[in-house]
């Protein structure tokens, strides 16, 4: 089993003790063709690792199933299981003879945190995983016309599991730039060359799509102060999936990715932090689409698209003890750098 997962490319952050650990707590299984692993609604008491086959995701609706994406080998699916306390949004069905590893939360949860730096390289895998799958879902969603919502401010769930340390290296560490009204941050399809943390201002997040040969700018959300950019790109090595463009005089805090990266291999207790928190945004940004999209099947586009409504995020009580000295350490970053 351990060679299987040696031979999974996705898999090149872990360590052969990391494989070890999962191979120890993980139950085999190989189920066929149709069977349905997670249900739409369901609380699951396992994090899946796939070894082999696919798998579709899709959000089933009275009369018809939407399908939403493809899983293959070395995917990690069910996190929900670990990153929140709400059922699963999706249904995943096994679609190809396939060998999965079943991962025991519970087993999972503890292994997580009895090892720091098992932790870490988890968590960079699972903000990989999420990383990929939200570039699908956002190009999935834009030709629907399906737009991101507004959830938690990603500085409030950075800063929250983020300490006061950590938030001091990233203001010595990083780059306070002015962004005019109309520049351009981030280019679709460019390297991001830093993380971006927005302090003031407003920002396009913009995709380009082909529609039957042509190009068409869609418009997927705006980014308001607290909010983190470059992320993704930093996380999987891809270039970037969108174009972030100023609407208005924008202010950000930029840290190197170099910087970044350097400081996550030195310092292994920052890099739990931080990988833990980055797989907890992109995993509410997928949440916050699964939820969108739900609704945009029985809405009509007009009424969906409409500033009338407003779609809640259901946000662990966990992460919002944190927020209100996430919001101190937010503020402390902002007057540092006036």
């Amino acid at each position: 089993m351990n060679q299987s997962l040696t031979n999974l490319p996705p898999l090149h952050v872990l360590q052969e003790s990391d494989i070890a650990c999962l191979s120890a707590i993980a139950q085999p299984i190989t189920p066929t063709p149709g069977t349905i692993l997670l249900h739409q609604g369901e609380v699951s008491e396992f994090v899946y690792l796939s070894l082999a086959g696919s798998f579709e995701m899709s959000l089933p609706q009275p009369g018809a199933t939407q399908p939403l994406m493809t899983l293959e080998g070395g995917e990690i699916f069910g996190e929900t299981a670990l990153l929140d306390t709400n059922p699963s949004p999706v249904t995943i069905t096994v679609t190809a003879l396939c060998k999965i590893l079943a991962l025991p939360k519970k087993a999972l949860s503890q292994q997580l945190e009895r090892d720091r730096d098992f932790s870490a390289r988890f968590h960079n895998l699972l903000a990989i995983n999420l990383s990929e799958r939200l570039r699908q879902l956002s190009k999935a969603m834009a030709i629907r016309h399906i737009k991101e919502g507004e959830p938690l401010r990603k500085v409030l769930l950075v800063f929250a599991t983020l300490n006061d340390s950590d938030v001091a290296w990233m203001v010595a560490n990083g780059t306070s730039e002015k962004i005019p009204t109309g520049s351009i941050l981030i280019q679709q399809d460019q390297s991001v060359p830093a993380v971006y943390l927005l302090l003031d201002g407003t920002l396009g997040i913009y995709i380009n799509i082909d529609n039957n040969g042509s190009t068409q700018d869609k418009q997927l959300a705006i980014r308001i102060k607290g909010d983190i950019l470059g992320e993704m790109s930093f996380i999987d090595g891809g270039a970037a999936s969108a174009t972030v463009k100023a609407l208005e005089h924008t202010w950000v805090l930029a840290i190197p990715q170099s910087k970044l990266a350097a400081k996550l291999a030195a310092d292994g207790s920052f890099a739990g932090r931080f990988y833990r928190a980055i797989a907890q945004i992109m995993f509410n940004r997928c949440q916050d689409l699964f939820t969108r999209a739900t609704i945009h099947h029985t809405t009509s586009t007009a009424d969906f698209l409409s500033e009338d409504i407003e779609i809640e995020d259901e946000i662990d009580f966990d992460v919002l003890d944190g927020t209100a000295i996430a919001g101190t350490r937010f503020a402390w970053v902002i007057h540092q750098l006036q």
